[in-house]
């Protein structure tokens, strides 16, 4: 598999660290010319560094999201996008502040519509889109829902791109991670702990012994689902979710 992106141009939103970081080494691996696209672009330049480093081509593009005049220098055409970008912060239900839902749903839903509208415009014929969803899309989150929703409107969002793009050839599909190995996922436990006046420590423990792997995932594992569902070795799945999370949403 070592080329099975050779020839081919690729963007990676949020690729300045974690999952991004880690879909952007793949993709690049496997013979992609990568733009590693993040708001901060020092993130986005270190990452190019060490890609360019392993000798696989690389390039860094400061690009938020959320901000439409943000994609204005994105012109050139790609095969492949991986909308990746997001964040998540902490409150309980019913004490949601509203800009604190604007800002997730900016970034996350807003954020993945402006992504799939630029890829329907730079995406050549018979390319792939494959966006970051999460498994909390699927199940109630009461200390994150206005993430959960944001994950649920980027599945909602690839079946409507999927079926919008599919007469060109281009295949839309969505990854789902559970927990994986991040600073967000760490944040997490932070913050639940915070909110529910528990050991972090304990909560991930406890996360980790209802996984019917009995653990969490790696950045990289996130990457190689990515890289498939991108590839030609899908080239008969869109509109798709692939869960990687260790077996979370059987239980």
């Amino acid at each position: 598999m070592a080329d099975r992106f050779a020839g081919r141009r690729a963007l990676v939103t949020g690729a300045g660290r974690g999952i991004g970081g880690a879909i952007a080494d793949r993709l690049a691996t496997e013979g992609a010319e990568v733009v590693v696209a993040d708001v901060d672009p020092a993130q986005a330049q270190a990452v190019v560094k060490t890609l360019q480093d392993k000798g696989v081509r690389a390039h860094a593009c400061t690009l938020d999201v959320a901000v439409p005049a943000s994609f204005d220098e994105l012109d050139q055409p790609l095969d492949v996008v991986v909308a990746n970008a997001g964040i998540q912060t902490f409150a309980p239900a019913a004490e949601l502040d509203a800009a604190d839902w604007d800002r997730v749903l900016d970034i996350n839903a807003r954020g993945a519509l402006l992504t799939l509208q630029l890829a329907a415009r730079l995406l050549r014929d018979g390319g792939s889109v494959v966006t970051v969803s999460s498994i909390q899309a699927l199940l109630p989150n009461p200390f994150s829902p206005h993430y959960a929703a944001s994950k649920a409107a980027v599945l909602s969002l690839t079946r409507s791109f999927a079926a919008a793009l599919a007469p060109r050839g281009i295949r839309v599909n969505a990854v789902a991670p559970g927990r994986i190995d991040t600073a967000m996922s760490d944040l997490g436990s932070t913050e639940t702990g915070r909110l529910t006046g528990q050991d972090p420590a304990e909560t991930l423990a406890r996360r980790i012994a209802a996984n019917p792997l009995g653990r969490i995932g790696r950045p990289d594992e996130v990457a190689a689902a990515v890289a498939f569902l991108a590839s030609d070795d899908a080239s008969y799945i869109t509109g798709e979710c692939v869960n990687v999370c260790g077996g979370d949403v059987m239980v």
